[in-house]
């Protein structure tokens, strides 16, 4: 019996080829999108899967400035001590610093420079707590003693080659030299933590000099029982009322399980590069399925336009005995047959298709969760799943008929099978329509970022990392050697540029404020002002510091420029503020010399917060230098070779202001290229519903337009006769696409402080775009109906 549904199946597959391969086609289309999906879905929830993983935990400090609330995975480097000394449950403690806050670290191994962004600083205990598998050394000591290092396989395979690197030495910005002291296995891509390069923590003067302020230091532990941690969560606050007071700080302190890191920390400050979005996967997931059901909907509207086909065939079985139940398993063979066709293309779409999704998604699918037996398991589910219900209307709608309906050709087709799948054309296109204008209003908004004015320029601005020079006689060097070259124009040493690196305080009225902004604070040392061409409003730009500039105590004076939200917040004009010496965390005898126009110095997510330029004694990290427009290669290889002529064994390290700026909207553009592309995927399967329903129409109206067309109808009027009605379905899905998408997409723009307006044309823009696209796809159908000798359609009635 199988085998007889099965060669049935396959005949009738083979003697339909146009039909066929559109239902095999659009199958396999939504169907490697789902696998695609479903490939990303497994790899990120099977992140962190280490031995004990429901017993590590991460401090998480909760900030809340003027109404402001943060969530930073950084914290005082006091914590980890304190509750591993007074809570014994707590079994490993480490803290983790990405190294310069988040500075490239330069590495220089014999004649040879690289520039590496995950060397972490950090205790023994990460080791033990992520499990790691050593190659070469001894785990249990490998960072016990300060200056020293352990590299993953393939930064000691990049370094020394196969050699075992263990007891050489590295150089850290040619003024740290560090120990190999063992090799280790490379993290999986699935681990939150991704550490390249580990250096001993105890190296760092951080180890030493213990706070309760600095909130920048990664903490991990690992606790004896899971249920532990409610111990160690009630007794942080005491922990911060004994050692700081409850008025006394800016924080607060709560655990984060390990396994809830990865798809959890969108909105949380942290070093890893490797962090997951739980609201963008719920997302995804949902176009795939509707995507899923779109081609599913495609198969129902496409079998069914066959159905005047193979009246005959179906009436020809029920006289010669064939039972309801028999039809029923013919027809499901035969779409058992089809899926399992699409499903094989499609998995085969999805694995090409792997560098695809990683470009679009900026995510990182490896090929290895092919394998994961989740994946595999689920695979015949989907085929199962698939046949039922893409199977389950023409089946039961062809199995129906009684003898006599399927040999009359007018009656085959139950009447109220219509509106179902005109219904399903709708939604079809209503997900179009939205998905279309989703992806202009995304359009615009990323134009409108990439052209607001931002109160600073940060065109023809390269940032050059300082970190290898050795001493002040270098850094004078490498200042004259840039200067004297014809591109330069302004230049200054800077600890930080705009959105990266600058040092975070609480800005406060006085003593019993509490409560104050948080104002990111930026060390300068020369000409600001005009390398990032900033609108001073009062006074002046702070000057290098003196060995003159004291108090008659002796104590360091510093200066302090701040801008308008800063002035703002202390109730002073510009004017006002110049000599005031606002608490603001930089030392008693900081003032204020000037005032700058507020700048959107961080992403256009945010609104502009309290920022300051300050001469006080942070660390210089780079030279930011304003050049000429003209050659940027001829002026970026000028400004290499004076680098390197200080320093010729160091990495040129490197950053363009206005790269760095772009790279804050790269997952607002990782998510509009998404979208783009399902929606081009939803409105061709779309069309491919369409032309099913078009098809049926033209068949199921043959003697119709014979007729018109003996009473002398045009080719013009006829294919207008048949297009009107689909037209009505794109309008009807686009009035109930608008407010849709006018909901999601309103939504989707409140995460932006500047944000566009949604217009009135954008929904009509789409509107007629599916209107287009509908046209084109069901003309073809209806100019192939209206041309057709009416003898032959008349004759066959």
């Amino acid at each position: 019996m199988i085998k007889n549904y099965l060669k049935t199946a396959w005949r009738n597959l083979w003697t339909s080829k146009l039909f066929s391969a559109l239902n095999i086609f659009g199958l396999a289309l939504g169907l490697s999108v789902t696998l695609l999906l479903a490939l990303f879905i497994i790899q990120e929830q099977s992140f962190d899967a280490f031995p004990n993983k429901e017993k590590i935990f991460r401090y998480l400090a909760h900030i809340n400035y003027e109404g402001n609330n943060m969530i930073w995975a950084g914290v005082p480097n006091s914590i980890g001590p304190t509750v591993q000394r007074n809570i014994s449950e707590v079994t490993l403690s480490a803290r983790t610093l990405l190294n310069g806050f988040g500075e490239n670290a330069n590495i220089t191994v014999g004649h040879d420079a690289y520039i590496e962004n995950r060397l972490y600083w950090a205790d023994p205990d990460i080791l033990d707590i992520f499990n790691f598998r050593f190659i070469h050394g001894n785990q249990k000591t490998a960072l016990d003693e300060p200056n020293t290092i352990v590299l993953s396989e393939t930064k000691a395979r990049q370094y020394l080659g196969s050699e075992n690197p263990v007891n050489k030495t590295i150089e850290l910005g040619r003024n740290t030299t560090l120990k190999v002291t063992g090799v280790y296995a490379d993290l999986p891509i699935t681990s939150t933590f991704d550490a390249e390069l580990i250096a001993s923590f105890s190296t760092t003067g951080y180890s030493k000099n213990i706070t309760w302020d600095n909130a920048s230091f990664e903490t991990w532990i690992m606790l004896k029982k899971t249920d532990d941690y409610r111990k160690v969560n009630a007794y942080l606050p005491q922990m911060i009322k004994e050692h700081v007071g409850v008025e006394g700080t800016y924080y607060t302190l709560s655990l984060q399980p390990l396994a809830e890191v990865h798809l959890n920390s969108t909105g949380i400050n942290s070093y890893s590069n490797r962090k997951g979005d739980a609201a963008q996967l719920r997302q995804l997931t949902y176009l795939a399925i509707a995507l899923l059901l779109m081609a599913a909907i495609n198969y129902m509207n496409l079998a069914t336009a066959r159905a005047q086909q193979r009246n005959k065939e179906v009436g020809i079985s029920k006289a010669l005995g064939a039972s309801r139940r028999t039809l029923l398993g013919k027809f499901y063979t035969e779409t058992a047959v089809l899926t399992i066709i699409a499903i094989s293309i499609g998995l085969m779409l999805a694995i090409i298709g792997i560098p695809l999704f990683n470009a679009l998604s900026g995510k990182t699918l490896i090929y290895n969760t092919l394998s994961h037996p989740v994946f595999w398991i689920g695979l015949p589910l989907l085929w199962l799943t698939l046949t039922l219900v893409s199977g389950l209307y023409p089946a039961l709608l062809l199995s129906s008929y009684t003898p006599l309906e399927a040999f009359q050709r007018g009656k085959a087709v139950k009447i109220g099978s219509a509106f179902f799948r005109q219904a399903l054309v709708v939604l079809q296109f209503t997900a179009s329509i939205v998905l279309i204008v989703g992806v202009v209003i995304m359009h615009q908004q990323m134009d409108f970022m990439s052209h607001r004015k931002l109160g600073y320029n940060p065109e023809n601005v390269i940032a050059i990392g300082i970190s290898s020079l050795k001493d002040e006689q270098e850094l004078d060097a490498l200042r004259n050697q840039i200067g004297a070259l014809a591109p330069t124009q302004s230049m200054v040493l800077s600890q930080a540029f705009p959105g990266k690196g600058e040092s975070g305080h609480p800005l406060r009225k006085n003593e019993t404020d509490k409560h104050g902004p948080l104002f990111y604070a930026n060390r300068v040392d020369g000409d600001i002002e005009s390398v990032l061409q900033l609108k001073l409003l009062a006074g002046r730009m702070v000057k290098p510091r003196l060995a003159s500039d004291t108090t008659k105590n002796g104590e360091w004076i510093f200066e302090m420029v701040l801008n308008k939200r800063a002035v703002d917040y202390l109730d002073l004009t510009p004017a006002e503020a110049i000599g005031t010496k606002p608490l603001a965390g930089l030392g008693d005898n900081t003032y204020v010399v000037g005032v700058v126009e507020n700048f959107n110095y961080s992403s256009l997510h945010n609104p502009i917060g309290a920022y300051a330029f300050t001469n006080t004694p942070q660390a210089l990290r780079y030279l930011l230098v304003r050049f000429t427009t003209g050659d940027l290669k001829s002026t970026l290889s000028q400004y290499e070779a004076s680098f390197k002529k200080i320093v010729p064994d160091a990495p040129f390290d490197y950053t363009f202001l206005d790269s760095h700026l772009k790279s804050l909207y790269l997952n607002d553009r990782q998510t509009a290229s998404i979208l783009l592309a399902f929606s081009v995927l939803a409105v061709f399967v779309g069309c491919l519903g369409l032309f099913g329903l078009a098809a049926f129409t033209a068949d199921r109206r043959t003697k119709e337009i014979g007729v018109r067309k003996v009473l002398g109808a045009t080719v013009s009027s006829l294919v207008r006769l048949l297009s009107v009605d689909f037209v009505k379905l794109v309008v009807l899905a686009f009035v109930i696409a608008c407010p849709l998408a006018y909901l999601a997409f309103n939504k989707w723009l409140e995460g932006f402080a500047y944000r566009i307006d949604i217009e009135w044309w954008m929904f009509a823009l789409a509107g007629v775009a599916a209107t287009i696209i509908a046209l084109i796809t069901v003309s073809w159908q209806a100019i192939r109906a209206a041309i057709a000798d009416p003898v032959n359609s008349l004759r066959d009635e």
